[in-house]
Parts: C-alpha cells; structure tokens; sequence
C-alpha cells in the first residue's frame, strides 16, 4: 500500500540505476519493497553532475516529490573534472529541492585496480580514488551547512570493501546493493 499517494523520487548514476545486478537485486528497485511510497528512479548509467542539473528540473521537481535522493560526482571524476564542480551543482541541486525532504548520497568508494582491469580503461582512476574521499567531506560539509541529511555510502562501502561487495572496482554487487539498501532505510524517515 502507497502512503497516500507520497512518492521518492531518486537521482543520480549508474550506482543508483542498479548497474551490474539484476533489477530485483538493485537497492533502489528493493526500496519499493521495504517503504509505502511511489519509488521513482531517475538514475541513468554514466551521468554526471552537470547532466543531473540540466535534467533536475524535468526529472525531479516537475514530478512534485515529497523525498529526493541524489547521488553523483564518480563519473565527474572518472572524467578529470573537479570536486569543486561537483560540489557546486550538487549545491544547485539542494537549492532548487529546500523545502522537500532531502537526502545527499554520498558516493561509494571505488577499486582502482580491480575497475582497471574489469571495467573500462580510463586514464583518471587515481584521480577518481584520491578525490572521493575528499568529495565525502565537501559534501558532508555541504549537506551541514544546508541541514539536510546524508547517507555516507563511501563510508559504508571502504568499511565492507574486504566484503567483495564489487563487480567491477566501481558498481556494486547484489551484497553491496543490499547494504546500500539497509543503510538508506537506517537514516530514511518518513
């Protein structure tokens, strides 16, 4: 049963698309499972932070959410692009989404060389891996000074990564996604 018609409307990449896993295995597809909300996911393989922002608008707040999640800024980085840039159309993002209930996903860590030799060549991945830590504060940073909670799934993810939660070094496996899940429920609130 939907709680009154209130729904969740989530952004971001591949890691929120469900990438690598069965849909029934993906954290976002479980959601639906585990909360009495319309789960709606916008997350789109590859994207990155500035194609989230142009797309923020159609995506998420012309749909009227009473939640939003986002979640971006590892393809950023496998780019070579910066975490201030990162970081300031995240901000874009809060601004347009004060007043809804919001939540800032931090992103997972990654495995540099099991995504060098499983994923795809790419010429920033100790780029991708020195900066996201730093990411992760900036955007805690972010999320404290806007008060809006945050899910640390880079956190999460180093502190389980002897777990082989990963499939390829950057998207997660069917055990990563279900920790993912039980993290997001932990903070959640309806």
């Amino acid at each position: 049963m939907i709680l009154l018609n209130k729904k969740l409307v989530l952004i971001g990449d591949s890691i929120t698309f469900g990438y690598g896993v069965n849909k029934k295995d993906s954290w976002v597809y479980n959601l639906s499972k585990n909360l009495p909300l319309e789960i709606i996911n916008k997350g789109i393989n590859g994207d990155t932070t500035p194609s989230m922002l142009n797309r923020f608008y159609e995506d998420v707040i012309a749909l009227n959410p009473d939640y939003i999640f986002i979640m971006g800024g590892t393809n950023d980085l496998l780019c070579g692009r910066s975490i201030f840039s990162i970081k300031d159309n995240i901000s874009e993002m809060i601004k347009d989404s004060l007043g809804k209930n919001l939540i800032i996903g931090i992103p997972p860590c990654i495995i540099k060389e099991m995504a060098e030799n499983l994923f795809m060549p790419s010429t920033h991945y100790t780029h991708c891996k020195n900066s996201l830590p730093i990411l992760r504060k900036e955007l805690i940073d972010l999320c404290q000074n806007y008060s809006v909670k945050y899910i640390d799934f880079y956190k999460l993810t180093f502190d389980n990564i002897e777990k082989s939660i990963f499939i390829d070094g950057i998207h997660l496996n069917s055990l990563g996604n279900n920790i993912m899940l039980n993290e997001f429920l932990k903070v959640f609130t309806l």
